[in-house]
Formats: structure tokens, C-alpha cells, sequence
């Protein structure tokens, strides 16, 4: 069975030095998640790669630290649509990382690719459903620029694509090392018949956009259905208390701006700070950041 839902997001990538800064200065919007958890769920982030280059490791924003990944994969490809992955090397099991906040991954070895790039396949646990920010297994996510490179999967082998209104916050860290040892990974004819007879899957649901953001006196959240669908979309102060839903029901394919006026469910005015909006959309659950300035 294919994933009935998805987020629209696109993959950050740095091919400069000093990856840790870079990372540090990126606004991380929100974070994404899947629940229900279904088995063999992963994400594919295709990383492009020049003739000569190399990956030495992986850094990503990750949500909840007591989450585990059971794998991370790397296999070669081309970006119209992920390799199966009995082809893939795993670069590290059992992998955890940090609770919202920036993870590394250093690989054994560099990996290239004799295609045009890679993918990097976030296996996902399936103890790990999304609840909130900071529980649950999921990703940071920043603004996209237009260009489709992650897909989402809930059977190995089956993929939805992702929007490219969102990038998820997932940086590969190049290979600076020229004279060491370097696997290449190979590009078989079975993943070029495998594109050529897949047909491109639709998206379901895009990410979230709040503006203005700081607001004062109302912001809107906007997201867009290509098909009509269950929404729910609710406001939480930082403690995690729900103080409004906003919206709860069937809404239309097409885009949406759902208006907050910074007040709770009785009407009383919320104090100025951080609060957050979470939107679930069948198995997706997706969060943003929204600043109340009074």
C-alpha cells in the first residue's frame, strides 16, 4: 500500500567548508513527522554530485534523541526518482540524534556515485510516530527553492514525492580529502528500467507558510490539498497546551489561509511569544513557528 499522504519539502545542501556554522545559521520553520508510523516508512534526500566529488558524512535537524533511526542508506541514482534500495550501502545503523537540534553522521569511507548523484534513505522507526515537537521521530524543514529532491515511502520500493515549497534541513557534508579511498557506488540498469516505467506520483499536502511572521495583530497559515481531505490545524503555547483549533473538518483541493487573530479558543487575548501551529493531514503531522509581538 502507498503513502496516502505527504509533505512538500525540499533538501538543504551545502558544498562549502565549515558545515557546522552554515548549519547553525539556517532558521530551521518546523518539523515533520508520520503518524501512524507505518513499517519500512523512509525518506529519500537525493544529493547531486559533480564527476569528481564526494560525501564523507550527513548532518540533519533532528526532532526527538530518544528516537532511533534502524538505518541510513546511501544509493546511487538520478534525481527523477529513488533506486531501489536492495542496491543501497548502509553508512550507519541504530542511529540517533540529537532532540531538536542539529545531528552528524560520519561515514566509514567517502561515498560518489557513477550517476549523476546519490540518495541518503532515512530509514524511520516505527516506535517513533510523530506527536509534537521534540517527541516523535521527524525533520526540520526550511523554505524550498523550486526543485523536487526528497520522497517519502511507507513500503520499500513505493515512493511519493515531496513539494518543493519546503526544504528539509539535511546538509551533505563533502568529502574535502581528495587522496583517500573512495566508494563508488554503481548505477545499474535495473534502477534506469525502474525510472523509465514508474509514473511520477501526485503530492498530497503541501508545508505550512505563516505570514507575516512576528504578527501582531493576526498572521495567516496557508497550505494547499490537491485533493479534498480531513484537516485539522490547532495552536499550542510552548508548555504544549492547545489554546485554539482553528480548524477541524473536510476541506476542498485547492489552497487555504487560515487566519489567527493571537486569541485562545474563549476569545481572551494570548500574551506575546512563541507558539506553535500543527497541521494533520492524515498520516502527516506537520508543525510551525509562530511569534506573537503585542
Amino acid at each position: 500500500m502507498k503513502l496516502q499522504s505527504c509533505i512538500f519539502l525540499l533538501i538543504c545542501f551545502s558544498r562549502f567548508s565549515g558545515t557546522v556554522a552554515i548549519a547553525s545559521d539556517l532558521e530551521i520553520t518546523g518539523v515533520f513527522g508520520l503518524n501512524p508510523m507505518v513499517e519500512n516508512s523512509s525518506l529519500a534526500v537525493w544529493v547531486p554530485l559533480e564527476t569528481d566529488e564526494s560525501i564523507s558524512g550527513v548532518m540533519w535537524y533532528n526532532n526527538d534523541g530518544s528516537k532511533v533511526f534502524p538505518e541510513i542508506l546511501a544509493v546511487a541514482g538520478s534525481a527523477e526518482y529513488p533506486s531501489v534500495l536492495d542496491q543501497a550501502f548502509v553508512v550507519g545503523d541504530e542511529v540517533a540524534g540529537n532532540t531538536l537540534d542539529w545531528s552528524e553522521l560520519s561515514f566509514s569511507v567517502p561515498l560518489a556515485s557513477e550517476g549523476s548523484g546519490l540518495f541518503l534513505v532515512f530509514r524511520l522507526p516505527i516506535d517513533g510516530a510523530f506527536v509534537a515537537e521534540g517527541v516523535g521521530s521527524g525533520l526540520g524543514y526550511l523554505e524550498g527553492d523550486g526543485q523536487i529532491r526528497c520522497w517519502v515511502s511507507s513500503e520499500e520500493g513505493e515512493w511519493d514525492q515531496l513539494s518543493p515549497e519546503y526544504q528539509m534541513a539535511v546538509i551533505p557534508i563533502m568529502n574535502t580529502n581528495k587522496s583517500g579511498n573512495v566508494i563508488v557506488l554503481e548505477f545499474g540498469e535495473d534502477n534506469d528500467q525502474h525510472e523509465t516505467e514508474k509514473p511520477l506520483p501526485v503530492s498530497v499536502v503541501s508545508g505550512l507558510l505563516v505570514f507575516p511572521n512576528p504578527f501582531n495583530p493576526q498572521t495567516e497559515i496557508s497550505f494547499s490539498l490537491p485533493s479534498g481531505r480531513d484537516v485539522e490545524l490547532t495552536i499550542y503555547d510552548l508548555r504544549g497546551r492547545k489554546v485554539s483549533t482553528l480548524i477541524s473538518g473536510f476541506l476542498a483541493t485547492g489552497s487555504h489561509a487560515i487566519k489567527w487573530d493571537g486569541r485562545d479558543s474563549k476569545g481572551q487575548n494570548q500574551a506575546s511569544g512563541v507558539y506553535f501551529c500543527k497541521l494533520s493531514a492524515g498520516s502527516i503531522q506537520l508543525t510551525g513557528r509562530l511569534a506573537l509581538i503585542r
